[in-house]
């Protein structure tokens, strides 16, 4: 039995075991700060992961959340900077802000194509966030921040099978407060974040907040001796708040943002063996040659540069993304307390993008993601019954439209040799999404300890696609008598997902929850498919995920120890599959099945009053099942590998202590993460990996005020310096690898004022 094996085992049979030795007795669920202050506890965090609010401790899920305390003192600025505090969460950006692969549990999308939805279901104040362009938003002035790992089948159905992250902004209250902070760091960074409420009569108030970030780029340039992978980014949002009697609460939200910055560019790495290259024959090297930088591409060009943060590229590059959004919320509340929840939205996404695509001088591989636009509409409607009857529900339904228009286009002028004279190719496609969904969960209190959970979701989409590709010179004329290839699909999939559970209170402090749901991720068209006529023309199925859990959820010690574990088992169908080819062919396809075991661990303790310490412990053993596959000829087995962007342990570890002093708190936080080695492709190669393990260490010194006013802080990220990959693409047929590297150390100092 592997060590991963055993210690799901052991967790598993410690998620069943009461600790009742250590339980006290809880008045409330939903104590509020102040109440919880004075027993000298840990600070309650409500959340409304179930639709209603509850407190974190009570909600028999899989979840984490995070406090604007603790997204501030952490210093995130986006959705990247949950993989610091998030067991099992990994997100990147290697296309910098228009593309992120968000990995929970194993579970995630390797395709960065534009109409790649994500497994992991992104919501902005309760409106889903489909375009991947939109989905890595700066994150400011906010209220808390919920991680719902594992399918999330019934309230949050739409593609959430590997869970969902649902940020909340703060909102207006009725009286006038805001904040100001800006601070500087090294590559000349600058940034300013600010908010205010504006009460505006008895019943209207308004909050305005805002944000802005600059820095110069890490990665030097020799062809231009200019610095690339900077950041140029703001971002602002308003919301109006109506609340004419306790009933009835309504907020409209406006809201925007944009990025004006190079591209998140890669390194070059060669994969041919030199001295066969020599004799005209294309041989990859092994593994460990590649990574020792010994390989050259098809033209035998090797970076002279070990430096990962200085090289040589063909040209500038830009990504450009502007985001904007309106959405409405409304809960009215009547009778015996009923609510009816409604939740409109629109978001619109504008990428262009210009990729260095071989990160080498030569036109290899040059693209030209855009300029691609995003709109959707969605509109959810819910009624719940009253909170705290021994039987409570929730009912509702879903409607989403989206219409991406996309215009892509790839240069390979100096590959044309290969590709029959064809220099280019420019493709442009439309796609529609319509989905619609009823759902409903219900919660039975058989005992005054044991609960019932059970929760369904009928969904139906449709998606329609006019997908064309043409052969073009490095101008974009054609070069054939017609298009590639000019096709109309169009299909659509009716699926459920659901939900089973049961919860039981061994103690006022301790609760312990099995479950069973069932999820899926919708099936598609491979609008990555540029050059592939036949691949163009394939349809992939949705996939389906079935998981098994069981936790235990304590608050020990006078509430001054939270302490958690989640054990689950994914049994996995039709597992949807993302493939770059060795000659740059991109298609996804229903190519296995698969299983993944985990476990979670989440610990937070007030050791004394003034010393805070927590983390988090991910486990997993995950692999492909039943998965063979053919390509160009060649026929492998890659059953029993691991899972795409799933590491075998994750470790989150932070600690907090507070100095009293006369003139005010100074405050220490340090945030270390360590992971596992993550593998970048099917096939387990060593040279498409992270290499082994990566840790980082962040750090944060801040004083206050005694009246908690003013604030200055000092900041470092990536405090050691460490080097770490974060992602790899092989283009294999010219030769050579994208290499994307983490940033390195950042530090500054922040100065802050509250009112």
């Amino acid at each position: 039995m592997s060590t991963i094996r055993a210690a799901l085992l052991v967790g598993t049979t410690l998620a069943f075991m009461p600790v009742a030795a250590h339980a006290q007795v809880e008045d409330a669920p939903a104590k509020d700060a102040g109440q919880e202050a004075e027993t000298g506890g840990l600070r309650p965090i409500i959340v409304t992961a179930q639709r209603r609010e509850e407190s974190l401790q009570d909600v028999p899920l899989a979840i984490s959340a995070l406090d604007s305390q603790r997204i501030t003192e952490s210093g995130f600025n986006d959705v990247e900077d949950l993989s610091s505090a998030v067991p099992n969460l990994n997100i990147s950006a290697l296309w910098g802000t228009s593309s992120p692969k968000v990995f929970m549990r194993g579970i995630g999308n390797n395709n960065f194509n534009q109409t790649a939805e994500s497994k992991v279901a992104i919501y902005l104040d309760q409106v889903y966030l489909s375009a991947p362009s939109g989905q890595l938003f700066q994150m400011y002035d906010l209220e808390r921040i919920e991680v719902l790992r594992g399918p999330q089948g019934t309230l949050y159905g739409k593609n959430a099978t590997g869970g969902a992250i649902s940020v909340y902004s703060k909102l207006p209250e009725d009286y006038l407060e805001g904040y100001v902070r800006a601070g500087y760091g090294n590559y000349d960074a600058f940034e300013t974040e600010g908010a205010v409420t504006l009460p505006m009569g008895d019943t209207v108030s308004m909050r305005v907040a805002g944000t802005y970030q600059r820095r110069d780029g890490y990665v030097t340039d020799l062809g231009t001796g200019e610095k690339v992978n900077n950041i140029d980014q703001w971002a602002a949002r308003a919301i109006l708040r109506w609340q004419p009697s306790s009933d009835v609460d309504i907020r409209l939200n406006v809201h925007g943002g944009g990025s004006d910055t190079t591209h998140n560019n890669s390194v070059h790495r060669g994969i041919f063996d030199p001295a066969q290259l020599a004799l005209g024959n294309t041989v990859k090297l092994p593994g460990d040659a590649i990574v020792d930088g010994q390989g050259v591409d098809i033209f035998g060009y090797r970076d002279p540069n070990p430096d990962p943060y200085v090289n040589t590229y063909e040209g500038p590059t830009f990504a450009n993304i502007d985001l904007f959004g309106v959405s409405l919320v409304g809960d009215f509340t009547f009778g015996s307390g009923y609510t009816l929840t409604s939740v409109t939205g629109y978001e619109t996404s504008q990428r262009s993008v210009l990729q260095e695509g071989n990160g080498a001088p030569s036109t290899i591989f040059t693209i030209n993601w855009g300029p691609s636009d995003f709109e959707s509409i969605s509109q959810e409607l819910r009624l719940s019954s009253p909170s705290g009857d021994a039987f409570s529900w929730v009912i509702g339904g879903f409607l989403f439209h989206e219409r991406g228009e996309v215009d892509n286009f790839y240069n390979l002028t100096d590959a044309s040799f290969a590709l029959g004279g064809i220099e280019a190719f420019d493709q442009f496609y439309v796609q529609s999404t319509d989905t619609y969904a009823a759902f409903a969960q219900a919660e039975l209190e058989i005992t005054d300890r044991l609960n019932l959970t059970l929760g369904g979701r009928i969904n139906y989409e449709k998606r329609d696609l006019d997908h064309s590709s043409f052969g073009t010179d490095r101008n974009g004329t054609n070069l054939l008598p017609g298009p590639l290839f000019d096709i109309n699909l169009q299909e659509s999939w009716t699926e459920w997902s659901g939900r089973a559970a049961l919860s039981f209170d061994f103690s006022d402090d301790i609760m312990g929850f099995v479950s069973i749901n069932r999820g899926f991720t919708s099936g598609g068209f491979n609008t990555g498919a540029f050059n592939d006529p036949v691949g163009a023309l394939k349809i992939y199925d949705p996939e389906i995920v079935i998981s098994y859990e069981a936790g235990l959820r304590t608050s020990l010690f006078d509430k001054r120890v939270q302490f958690n574990v989640t054990s689950f088992l994914y049994d996995y169908s039709d597992l949807q599959v993302f493939t770059f080819t060795a000659g740059g062919l991109q298609f996804i396809e229903n190519a296995s099945d698969a299983s993944i075991m985990g476990l979670e661990f989440e610990l937070q303790a007030l050791v004394t009053d003034n010393f805070e310490v927590g983390g988090s412990l991910g486990l997993l053993d995950s692999e492909y099942k039943n998965f063979i596959r053919s390509n160009a000829g060649v026929t492998e087995d890659l059953s029993g590998n691991r899972l795409i962007g799933a590491p075998n342990s994750q470790f989150n570890l932070y600690g907090r202590y507070t100095i009293p002093t006369e003139i005010g708190d100074f405050v220490l936080r340090g945030d270390f993460t360590y992971t596992g080695n993550r593998y970048y492709d099917e096939r387990e190669l060593v040279e498409l990996s992270s290499e082994g393990s990566t840790v980082n260490l962040d750090a944060r010194l801040a004083w206050t005020s005694r009246d908690e006013a003013t604030e200055v802080a000092l900041w470092a990220k990536n405090l050691t310096n460490e080097v770490n990959i974060i992602d790899v693409v092989e283009v294999g047929l010219f030769g050579y690898q994208n290499v994307w590297y983490n940033t390195p150390r950042t530090y500054g100092f922040s100065v802050g004022y509250r009112f």
